[in-house]
């Protein structure tokens, strides 16, 4: 019973047992394989080194060739099979890896096998010889790297164009001449380096375009002539750099006709040659606009302008906020408008005395080639009868010479205001100063029903008033507690310390959010100074780089520490005037200095 029972269990054990004896692994091997044995000067040989079945492996190793570099390329492509035949299961698992050869001069070569290590063994592979010839481009190809415009000047925006130039082939067996696109197809884009200018081809690749290529006659021969162009808006002057730019591409021999999968004649590439070429750099000048004969209203701009400005509303009460829209067109066509600055209101003689001017710097929008700010400013007396002609300046590369234009004044209607002006949308400095001028503390905020601002004398005759006894209501309490405080001599000196020392240690703490929400290098310069009068316990919001550097000195701060804010405080100027590029990080060291060198315990009582 048992034994019939069993027997077909058994069968199946044993038929188990035979697939799992059948069953075997590949040799272990490494080998390698080779694009071509026959290899140009500078011209790349693809090689596969291929590992099968050599699990958990170190490598492939490989020594150095004098007069040959090689390069392991990124990646590698991994496969694994099995095959059963005849009840016998064969496993395979390949992994091949890909290194580039590129020689350096010509001669006969012998590449050195290469080596992989596994569990104690090592597997290698068969060296192999490279045959180098020069390969002369000759009249085949040519390219070169030029700057539009030219000299192009920091300021003005451009593009670099890469112009390759290869020599139309003609196959006069056949009496076929490539045209244009069949001759793009054949640069190698894979083995070629584009330096800046891959991502403008990445591009047109992303919308399956290539470079559009046109027929120029150049020494009495047809080339085709292929223009890539990257747009370029210099920071600095000099030579700037392209990157490392190789074209390479299979240029045709002999062209063949022949029938594809779906019985289609078309052309085939029967035999080519490699040929290679580095641009030669032309026109590549970028300069920065000379010092000499700089007006003092210039600050970067680089072109040919137009000025326009429109003021609204133009009848106000002394006081009230005007827009001014001011239009800055460019009609050379090659100024850098998104980093062009607008006209400096705030330092321009004819708007002093006259006009409060906020010294934050005006917003613009680019719309073609013209850029737009808005400015808010506000008269300061009823005296006043027109907006003054505004003063930009530029730099005109055509020229080689500054130009300053002026815009046209504006006729102005000013009704005098009889109540004090509560400025809150200028800057914190306007004020600061407005309220000193009119008796009113710092800090005063707008209420509704409370101070009337900006009122003629006809409106404040319809303005709710304030009576005498409920003035004194209002203001009694908070007037006795202060005479109360101010009385003690004891409490004013330690409110004045306090207030000293809480300045300074939330200096930084201030300094971090100024430089976090400021855009152009004036805010960030203005961040930094307001830092050091901080720092310092002083209550001038108004520092210069010499009110700074002075009251550092007399803090007995080190001529090191002085000296690198000094340098920063410069460089943030030049990004003012000359449109350079700042670096944050740079700003924060100097305060981290500062902040060392003015320690805490040395600011109790620092008043100013």
């Amino acid at each position: 019973m048992y034994p019939r029972l069993f027997s077909p269990f058994l069968a199946v054990l044993a038929l188990l047992a035979g697939l799992t004896l059948a069953t075997r692994v590949e040799a272990q091997a490494v080998s390698v394989q080779v694009s071509s044995q026959d290899a140009y000067v500078d011209e790349p040989v693809r090689v596969a080194v291929s590992i099968e079945n050599v699990p958990d492996f170190e490598g492939p190793f490989i020594g150095d060739v004098d007069g040959l570099d090689i390069r392991r390329l990124p990646g590698e492509q991994t496969m694994s099979s099995t095959q059963i035949i005849n009840g016998r299961t064969t496993r395979k698992s390949t992994v091949n890896i890909g290194y580039e050869i590129i020689p350096k001069r010509a001669g006969s070569y012998v590449v050195p096998a290469f080596t992989v290590r596994a569990g104690g063994e090592e597997y290698t592979t068969k060296p192999f010889r490279l045959e180098v010839k020069i390969s002369e481009v000759g009249d085949l190809m040519r390219a070169t790297v030029r700057c539009k415009p030219s000299p192009m000047y920091v300021g003005q925006a451009g593009v670099m164009v890469l112009e390759l130039a290869i020599k139309r082939y003609r196959d006069d067996r056949l009496g076929i001449t490539l045209d244009e696109g069949s001759m793009w197809s054949l640069i190698s884009d894979d083995l070629s380096d584009w330096g800046i200018f891959g991502s403008a081809l990445q591009k047109l690749a992303s919308e399956n375009r290539r470079p559009r290529g046109e027929v120029q006659v150049i020494d009495g021969s047809e080339y085709i002539v292929y223009s890539i162009e990257k747009p370029f808006d210099p920071i600095a002057s000099g030579t700037p750099s392209i990157g490392d730019v190789r074209v390479r591409m299979n240029y045709p021999l002999r062209l063949a006709r022949g029938n594809d999968i779906f019985f289609e004649n078309r052309l085939t590439l029967a035999e080519s040659r490699p040929v290679s070429i580095v641009p030669t750099v032309e026109s590549l000048d970028v300069r920065t606009p000379p010092d000499g004969g700089r007006p003092a209203t210039w600050n970067g701009a680089v072109g040919r302008f137009t000025l326009d400005v429109a003021a609204k509303p133009v009848d106000v009460a002394v006081g009230e906020p005007i827009t001014l829209t001011i239009r800055l067109t460019d009609t050379s066509g090659t100024a850098g408008l998104e980093g062009l600055l607008a006209p400096d209101i705030a330092a321009q003689r004819n708007f002093a005395g006259s006009f409060r001017v906020p010294r934050d710097a005006a917003a613009g929008v680019v719309e073609g080639r013209s850029k737009i700010f808005t400015q808010s400013i506000r008269a300061t007396t009823d005296a006043v009868r027109e907006i003054p002609s505004i003063e930009f300046s530029y730099f005109d590369p055509a020229t080689g010479e500054y130009a300053t234009i002026r815009s046209a004044a504006i006729l102005l209607q000013v009704r005098p205001s009889s109540i004090a002006t509560a400025n809150v949308e200028s800057s914190s400095e306007d004020k600061t100063r407005e309220s000193t001028a009119a008796g009113v503390p710092t800090g005063t905020t707008k209420v509704t029903g409370g101070l009337v601002a900006n009122m003629s004398p006809a409106d404040v005759t319809r303005a709710p008033t304030i009576t005498a006894r409920g003035a004194a209501l209002a203001f009694a309490p908070p007037i006795i507690a202060l005479g109360v405080l101010g009385g003690t001599p004891l409490l004013r000196s330690r409110f004045r310390r306090d207030g000293a020392g809480r300045r300074a240690k939330l200096a930084r703490t201030h300094c971090e959010r100024a430089l976090a929400a400021a855009v152009t290098a004036d805010e960030k310069e203005r961040a930094l100074l307001a830092f050091v009068a901080a720092r310092l316990g002083s209550a001038d919001t108004g520092f210069s780089r010499g009110d700074a550097t002075q009251a550092l000195r007399a803090r007995g701060t080190s001529e090191e520490t002085i000296a690198e804010l000094e340098r920063v405080l410069r460089l943030l100027e030049r990004a003012r005037y000359g449109g350079t590029p700042t670096d944050d990080a740079e700003i924060r060291r100097v305060i981290d200095t500062v902040n060392r060198a003015v320690p805490a315990h040395s600011m109790s009582g620092a008043t100013r």
